[in-house]
């Protein structure tokens, strides 16, 4: 039987999760609250999954029927990533979870990573916050330029361009 642990949300819940399990013990579902089934899993072995009556807790902290689950393997624990209203934005969620764990850059919700002054600051409710002030490597700004000389403009065929996928 799987037990529900509710975090903190006092920063990323991925930081917080990995803080108490081992990364190689953790399974990832997109769970649909209000039907009690997996959408869909990172490992086959959970495709199946019925979490039973600790959906109710589970759905008490989220605001949407599609949450995005991690699951301690070795102690039956479950974790509330995130929750959203569709399932497309379920998978792009997992997604970029599944990315910040194979790249090993799971950071805080709040402010900067210290390591790095460029990363993007996070809200306290995780959505990206409005940059207050210019990357420090900015490749289009340079100071050392002479006024005077004739600035780079790209071409206007690749810059008013959208690219569509699939047929045209």
């Amino acid at each position: 039987m799987y037990k529900y642990v509710e975090l903190c949300r006092c920063g990323s819940p991925m930081a917080e999760i990995l803080d108490r399990v081992d990364k190689n013990n953790l399974r990832l579902v997109v769970y649909h609250l209000s039907e009690n089934h997996v959408e869909c899993a990172t490992d086959p072995q959970f495709a199946h999954l019925n979490l039973g009556e600790i959906v109710d807790e589970i759905r008490d902290d989220a605001q949407h029927d599609h949450a995005i689950l991690a699951i301690d393997i070795r102690r039956n624990e479950v974790y509330l990533i995130e929750d959203v209203p569709e399932l497309n934005a379920a998978s792009a969620v997992l997604l970029c979870v599944v990315t910040e764990l194979l790249n090993g850059c799971v950071m805080a919700r709040n402010g900067r990573d210290a390591r790095n002054a460029n990363v993007q600051p996070r809200e306290a409710n995780g959505r990206f916050a409005k940059r207050t002030t210019p990357m420090d490597d900015d490749p289009w700004e340079d100071d050392d330029e002479d006024d005077e000389a004739p600035r780079w403009e790209a071409p206007c065929a690749c810059t008013s361009h959208r690219f569509h996928i699939g047929r045209h």
